[in-house]
């Protein structure tokens, strides 16, 4: 896991409530992370020790934030965990045409929750 992305997470989880905050916090401390990309970004999380279910079904924390890509464009980023509240991926979205290029960390910003929309979902992965 770049320390970029382990930075960002960290920034995202503490901003939790508990006991997410806690759980999120201490599963980042024994993560390792792997990307996967199609026109997003995935950064999946595995846990040192922990065997996840499956499927495993995804519940999205209720915090968004988004950061600039490469070519200006906005990336909207969310925390997910597992159906075990077990830290799971971060996902990285670009709603402009073309992949994710390379984020630009430094414009890192929450979103305000009045701009977030909330289908209340749960999907497979």
């Amino acid at each position: 896991m770049t320390e970029s992305i382990r930075l960002i997470a960290e920034q995202m989880a503490d901003r939790l409530d508990e006991p997410y905050r806690s759980n999120a916090l201490a599963d980042l401390k024994v993560a390792t992370a792997e990307e996967y990309r199609d026109e997003h970004l995935f950064v999946r999380f595995d846990i040192d020790g922990y065997h996840r279910p499956e499927p495993t079904l995804a519940m999205t924390y209720p915090l968004r934030a988004s950061v600039r890509d490469a070519d200006g464009a906005k990336l909207s980023l969310a925390l997910i965990a597992d159906q075990n509240g077990r830290l799971y991926e971060l996902e990285i979205l670009r709603f402009d045409k073309g992949p994710v290029l390379a984020p630009d960390w430094s414009t890192f910003c929450f979103e305000q929750p009045e701009n977030v929309i909330e289908l209340n979902r749960q999907r497979e992965k």
